[in-house]
C-alpha cells in the first residue's frame, strides 16, 4: 500500500512541477509584450500574477518607472497595492504625491451600492534590498525576498472583488495595460488538492469570512460613509445613528485615513475596556503601518496610566465598602422609597458626581436625566445628599481612597492646568453613551478641549446599558453643523432586525441636542433573510435548554455568543457548556481574532462587537412599560435597552430565551 501511495505523492508532484512551469512562461510571455520593463520589474511582476486571483495594471509611458508616482498596482484577494519601483525611500513630500496619485486611480470605483475606500491602497516601496520599514512609515518597503509577505499575508478582498476592482480601474485608465492571472492557460493547483477530496481540506476561516457580506467593510462603504471619511469637521464632531448602521467602521476608516496622510498620535477609547482591543485587530487590517502612533485602550487604563505619568498614585477603591457603610445608616428611609441598593450607588457615581455636582444646590436644580421616573423632591435629594453622599465621601477620605470619578476629576484639572505636550491628532470615543458627563469632558480635554479639538464622538443613546443621561452642551462641546446620522442598517440581517426592533428601547443620552431622535425601527435594512427564534421557557431549565439551542446551532463556535445580564450567569452558562464538551472563553478577553470557542459574556461586554449567532435569556416583562412606576419602570427600560443591544449583536440568527416562573 505504501508504494502506492508514494507513487501518486511522486505523480502528484511532478503535475505541479508541471502547471508551475507552464504559469512561469505564460508570465514570462505577457511581461515580455512591455518592452520598457527591465529584468527587475519583470520578476517583481511576476510575484503576484504566479497566484491565482491577482490582476496587474502597468503604465504606459516613454519613462518607466514614471516620476512622481506608482508604475503599476497589484490587485488580488490581498488587497491593492501601489508598486512603486525605486533604489531609495523617496522624500516625504513625495510620498504624499505618489498616495494621491494612488488613490485618485481609485476614487469613485463603484461596486453594488457600495463605493471603494481609496485609502486602502497600500504604497509598497520595491527595491533591490528592502530597507526596515519605520514603525511610523506610511509605505512598506520590499524585495523580491519579502515581497510574497507583503501581498499575500492577510486576505481582504474576495476574488471576484477583486477582479472588479482591477478591471474597472482599467476601462477608466487607458495608460494602464492590464495582465490578469485569470486569463492564464492552466489554473493554479496545489499537489493535496490533486491528491484529496474537497471535503477533506479546510480552508482558512479568514478567507471564509470574506464571503460573506458584513466583511466587506475592509475596502468598500456605502457613499454616505464614505464621504464622512472624508469630510473636514475642524473640530469635535458626532456620528449617531442605530445599531449595525457603521458607526464605528466610518471611525476607524477616518483612524487609517489619517494615519496614511498625517503624522500624529491617533488615539480610540471607549467606557468598556475590552471593546478598544477588538476593534484594534480590525483598524491593524485597515492601516497596518501605523504602529505605536495609534492607541487602542479604555478610558479606565487611560487615566490611571496618565496620572501616574504625572506623578500621581491614585488609591483606587476594592470593593464596595464605602458605599456599603454609608447605606446602612440611609437605607431605613431610602429603602423605602427604592429598595434595591445598586439604584442608589448609581445615583451617586452616575448621577452626582459623574455629572460633577459638588453643592447641595445643584443637585436639588439639575433635572436627572434617565432617571427622572423616580420622583425626587428637594427634602429627598438633601436626605441623599446629607446621609447617603456626604457619609460615603467621608468615607473614601477616611482611607484615602479614591473612586473612578475621582479620578476623573484628577485627570481633568492635570490636564487643563498642564495640557500634553504631544498632542493627539485625533481621539475618538465609542459607545459614547454609556460615558457619565465628566468622562466626556475628560474626553475633550484629552483632545485638546477647545472648539477645534479632534474629538470623534461614536454612539446611539438607544444603545445605553447604564443608568443615567446627559446633554452633549452641558459638556461644553460644541458639535453643531459637525454632526451626521447613519440610517442604513449592514450587521442584521432583516428577521433579526425586525426581532430586535420589537423592543421598546428609550433614548435617554441627548447627543443631537433636541433634534428629532433616529432609531433602530427606522432603519432601513440591506441584508434579506436571517433567524429570529424565541422561547419561553422557565427559570430552572433555562440555562439547559439555552445550552441546547447552542449545541443544535449550525453556526461555527467561532462565530457564536451567548450574552448574558450578569457575570454570574456567564459563569453558570460556561460550566454548563464545558460539561457539554462545547469549548468557551469569557467575552471579556475576546480580542476579535479567530478562536473556536463560544464567546460568553455580559451585554456590557458585548458592546460593539458582533457575532453570525447570538443567544440570550431575559425576564419576560411582567407588564407593559406604561403601567409601571418610579424606579421599576427605570430599570425595565434600562432592561430593554440592554436586551436590544444583545439581539442587535447577531448578524444571521438570535435565539432568545423569554424566562417565566
Amino acid at each position: 500500500m505504501s508504494w502506492m501511495i508514494d507513487h501518486w505523492v511522486e505523480l502528484g508532484m511532478c503535475m505541479a512541477d508541471i502547471r508551475f512551469e507552464q504559469r512561469r512562461r505564460w508570465v514570462e510571455q505577457q511581461l515580455d509584450a512591455l518592452p520598457f520593463l527591465t529584468g527587475a520589474h519583470r520578476r517583481f511582476l511576476s510575484v503576484p500574477l504566479m497566484r491565482n486571483g491577482w490582476h496587474v495594471l502597468v503604465e504606459r509611458g516613454d519613462v518607466f518607472p514614471p516620476p512622481g508616482h506608482a508604475g503599476a498596482f497589484a490587485v488580488g484577494p490581498g488587497g491593492v497595492f501601489a508598486l512603486v519601483f525605486t533604489d531609495s525611500v523617496p522624500s516625504e513630500s513625495a510620498l504624499r504625491q505618489i498616495r494621491a496619485h494612488a488613490e485618485e486611480v481609485f476614487t469613485n470605483l463603484v461596486a453594488g451600492r457600495s463605493r471603494y475606500v481609496p485609502h486602502m491602497v497600500e504604497v509598497l516601496l520595491l527595491m533591490p534590498r528592502a530597507d526596515d520599514t519605520p514603525a511610523e512609515a506610511r509605505y512598506t518597503t520590499a524585495d523580491l525576498t519579502s515581497l510574497p509577505q507583503c501581498l499575500f499575508a492577510e486576505p481582504k478582498l474576495s476574488k471576484q472583488g477583486a477582479r472588479q476592482i482591477a478591471m474597472t480601474a482599467a476601462d477608466r485608465n487607458i495608460r494602464y495595460e492590464l495582465i490578469s492571472s485569470d486569463s492564464a492557460p492552466v489554473p493554479e493547483t496545489s499537489v493535496t488538492e490533486g491528491l484529496f477530496a474537497p471535503s477533506a481540506l479546510r480552508d482558512d476561516e479568514r478567507t471564509r469570512a470574506l464571503g460573506r457580506p458584513f466583511a466587506e467593510w475592509m475596502t468598500f462603504l456605502d457613499p454616505a460613509q464614505l464621504e464622512l471619511v472624508h469630510r473636514n469637521f475642524n473640530g469635535p464632531a458626532r456620528f449617531s445613528g442605530p445599531a449595525g448602521t457603521g458607526k464605528t467602521v466610518v471611525a476607524l476608516h477616518r483612524m487609517a485615513r489619517l494615519a496614511k496622510h498625517e503624522p500624529g498620535r491617533l488615539l480610540f477609547t471607549s467606557f468598556v475596556r475590552t471593546l478598544p482591543a477588538y476593534h484594534e485587530s480590525g483598524f491593524r487590517r485597515l492601516a497596518p503601518n501605523a504602529g505605536d502612533r495609534a492607541e487602542f485602550i479604555g478610558l479606565h487604563s487611560w487615566t490611571v496610566r496618565f496620572l501616574r505619568e504625572r506623578g500621581y498614585e491614585p488609591r483606587l477603591v476594592e470593593g464596595d465598602n464605602a458605599f456599603s457603610r454609608a447605606w446602612r445608616n440611609a437605607r431605613n428611609v431610602l429603602g423605602a422609597i427604592e429598595p434595591n441598593p445598586h439604584y442608589w450607588k448609581d445615583e451617586i457615581q452616575r448621577v452626582i458626581k459623574g455629572r460633577g455636582i459638588r453643592k447641595l444646590k445643584e443637585y436639588r436644580e439639575i433635572d436627572r436625566t434617565g432617571r427622572e421616573r423616580l420622583a425626587l423632591d428637594g427634602d429627598r435629594r438633601e436626605f441623599i445628599w446629607k446621609h447617603l453622599y456626604e457619609p460615603y465621601q467621608d468615607n473614601l477620605r477616611a482611607r484615602r481612597e479614591h473612586d473612578f470619578n475621582d479620578v476623573i476629576d484628577m485627570a481633568i484639572a492635570e490636564l487643563r492646568a498642564a495640557p500634553s505636550d504631544d498632542p493627539y491628532a485625533l481621539v475618538v470615543v465609542d459607545e459614547v453613551q454609556d460615558f457619565t458627563l465628566t468622562e466626556l469632558m475628560l474626553a475633550h480635554q484629552i483632545a485638546g478641549g477647545t472648539p477645534n479639538s479632534p474629538l470623534l464622538l461614536v454612539g446611539d443613546g438607544q444603545q445605553q446599558v447604564y443608568p443615567g443621561g446627559w446633554r452633549l452642551s452641558d459638556a461644553g462641546i460644541p458639535i453643531v453643523g459637525r454632526g451626521a446620522v447613519l440610517r442604513i442598517n449592514y450587521r442584521n440581517r432583516e428577521a433579526v432586525h425586525h426581532y430586535a426592533a420589537r423592543m421598546d428601547a428609550t433614548n435617554t443620552v441627548d447627543d443631537l441636542d433636541g433634534e428629532p431622535g433616529f432609531v433602530l425601527r427606522d432603519t432601513e435594512v440591506v441584508l434579506p433573510g436571517g433567524t429570529a427564534e424565541y422561547e419561553i421557557v422557565s427559570h430552572n431549565d433555562a440555562h439547559a435548554r439555552l445550552v441546547r439551542a447552542v449545541s443544535e446551532c449550525p453556526v461555527s463556535r467561532s462565530d457564536t455568543a451567548v450574552i448574558t445580564s450578569t457575570n454570574r450567569e456567564a459563569e453558570q452558562i460556561r460550566d454548563l457548556l464545558r460539561r457539554s464538551n462545547i469549548p468557551s472563553m469569557p467575552l471579556e478577553y475576546y480580542d476579535g481574532t479567530h478562536r473556536n470557542e463560544v464567546k460568553v459574556g455580559t451585554v456590557h461586554r458585548a458592546k460593539g462587537m458582533d457575532f453570525a449567532a447570538v443567544f440570550h435569556l431575559v425576564e419576560e416583562p411582567a407588564q407593559s412599560l406604561g403601567r409601571l412606576a418610579g424606579g421599576e419602570r427605570d430599570r425595565a427600560e434600562l432592561t430593554l435597552r440592554q436586551t436590544m443591544v444583545a439581539l442587535t449583536r447577531a448578524r444571521d440568527y438570535v435565539w432568545i430565551g423569554l424566562m417565566r416562573e
